[in-house]
């Protein structure tokens, strides 16, 4: 019998395996990665194409084109394309992104052969039509006018100005009007110039038998796209060098949304891991420093954070918070000394060893199901990281120490580099 008064033994956590893909190169040039798990019968498929903003000579135009792709193909309307997806009980949607935009199909394994057509047709046959075109460009111009009175979204958009300058790929949102110029004609292309099999990944996950990947590859073997290259650009960071922080008033608001930051490391980075320990400490969880001080100590906030954001050119470290204006100030004041506290001071061995336990607790549950460690393989991929990357991650919150942390604070936390983007009130 189990004997419920005595707790679960504790035990160390030694080393993870994710499971690793078998790659298939397609007759078309294309990379397809199948990950095969027969835990439940369903299955998701990952398209990435290097289409992102980082590929836009017209802003606006790689969000919208990825959208107007489920607005009718060369077979398929806009409805019938929903009504397919729908009736086979499945998902179909797409996330265009900073750098790359995918497109994503989750299904039950029988339906996969049914499926494909739609899917295939939404990516290589989009037909942009006319009326679903100007539809769309107003719900987006209508939403970017809505979320323009949000502080939250006005802080992380003149933030991400603050970091890279003033026309750059990695600012997040758009600014006011900026949809307004954007044709049909740029819409295509851009699908035309960036939509095609170069550097294209696939990504396949699941309940994949012998029957069903000779199903998936024969129909991925049919992809065409257009044939040109894309045009990415190379991002710098840092033109706004002399401007460290900027307001945005907003009459009458109650409330403030800060955040401050600067660049980070890549990804790739031997310090990297590190930081994500460092960052952990300060802002990353509901028991960080900053979340003691500002929150439980000073109710400024119901929440703050920090987080490092990654990208394949570039890694955004920032710390985010919404306070009452009256606030704005102290909370500043706040974040400043938790940030040189830890250039000060050694953190203790208990705080230290908590945050250990939670981020290898927290590692282990975001890989609970097969699509989770699917994801864990895809940054892999696309983020060109060693195959051990993540048991290099783990041994690294095991073996970091407080000296390492301190030194590292001391080095990339530096207070005075800091941007900072206030939308509300400065009081």
């Amino acid at each position: 019998m189990l004997d419920r008064t005595k707790a679960p033994e504790i035990k160390e956590i030694d080393a993870v395996s994710l499971q690793v893909a078998e790659v298939t190169h397609l007759p078309n040039g294309v990379k397809l990665h199948l990950i095969k798990s027969e835990t439940q019968p369903v299955i998701r498929l990952d398209f990435v194409f290097k289409a992102g903003k980082v590929c836009e000579t017209v802003k606006g135009t790689s969000d919208l084109a990825a959208k107007m792709m489920f607005e009718g193909t060369r077979n398929y309307s806009a409805k019938d394309i929903a009504e397919t997806i729908a009736y086979y009980g499945a998902s179909f949607d797409n996330n265009p992104g900073y750098d790359r935009s995918e497109f994503t199909l989750y299904c039950l394994s029988k339906y996969v052969e049914e499926l494909m057509p739609v899917v295939l047709d939404v990516l290589q046959h989009p037909t942009f039509p006319e009326e679903e075109f100007n539809l769309l460009k107003k719900r987006n111009q209508q939403n970017l006018k809505i979320q323009r009175q949000k502080t939250s979204y006005l802080a992380t958009h003149s933030f991400t100005k603050l970091i890279y300058g003033q026309d750059h790929p990695y600012i997040f949102g758009y600014d006011e009007g900026e949809l307004d110029s954007l044709t049909k004609k740029d819409l295509e292309a851009f699908y035309q110039s960036n939509y095609n099999l170069e550097g294209l990944e696939i990504f396949a996950c699941g309940a994949i038998t012998e029957e069903l990947e000779s199903t998936i590859i024969r129909e991925l073997s049919t992809l065409e796209m257009p044939s040109a290259k894309s045009t990415t650009t190379k991002v710098e960071a840092g033109k706004n060098r002399e401007q460290t922080i900027v307001v945005n008033e907003i009459k009458d608001s109650l409330q403030s949304s800060i955040r401050t930051g600067l660049t980070f490391p890549h990804i790739t980075h031997p310090d990297y891991n590190k930081l994500i320990v460092l960052n952990e400490v300060l802002g990353g969880y509901f028991g960080s420093r900053l979340m003691k001080n500002i929150r439980e100590e000073k109710g400024y906030t119901y929440g703050i954070y920090s987080t490092i954001s990654p990208k394949e050119q570039d890694s955004l470290f920032f710390i985010g918070t919404d306070v009452n204006y009256q606030v704005t100030q102290k909370t500043l004041e706040e974040i400043r000394k938790e940030v040189e506290l830890l250039h000060n001071e050694l953190i203790p061995t208990a705080e230290l060893e908590t945050i250990k336990s939670y981020m290898i607790g927290k590692f282990l549950n975001n890989i609970a199901t097969i699509f989770e460690q699917a994801d864990k393989y895809k940054r892999i991929i696309l983020y060109k990281l060693p195959a051990e990357h993540y048991a290099n991650y783990l041994t690294t919150i095991r073996t970091v120490t407080a000296e390492e942390l301190q030194s590292l604070a001391r080095q990339y936390l530096v207070t005075d580099n800091f941007k900072t983007a206030v939308a509300g009130k400065l009081e």
